[in-house]
């Protein structure tokens, strides 16, 4: 059971992490992730509901920082962000045997 909404949780986790490298998600930023977005406590629906919550939030905040023109490394550093919870929240479910 979590003890947050999904937007919570991620804005939460917006604030509290940027990923050290492009492409590489150590375990301490796997953990961050895990332990923010509450991953193991989550039934397989919860689990895809944030993911699919990530993806459009971040989504929408790339497509704003772009239309802002702020700059590339910003909406790169938002992309990657996403994708780096995408894939702890994806490796989840393959260990849990679901659809990746």
């Amino acid at each position: 059971m979590t003890t947050k909404t999904d937007f919570h949780a991620i804005m939460e986790l917006k604030e509290a992490y940027r990923p050290t490298q492009r492409g590489i998600v150590s375990g301490a930023e796997a953990e961050k992730i895990m332990s923010t977005l509450e991953i193991k406590s989550r039934n397989d629906i919860e689990l895809q509901n944030v993911r699919d919550m990530t993806v459009m939030l971040y989504s929408r905040w790339s497509e704003r920082m772009r239309e802002k023109e702020v700059g590339d490394s910003c909406v790169m550093e938002l992309m990657d962000a996403m994708s780096a919870i995408c894939c702890v929240i994806d490796q989840e479910k393959f260990n849990r045997g679901m659809e990746v």
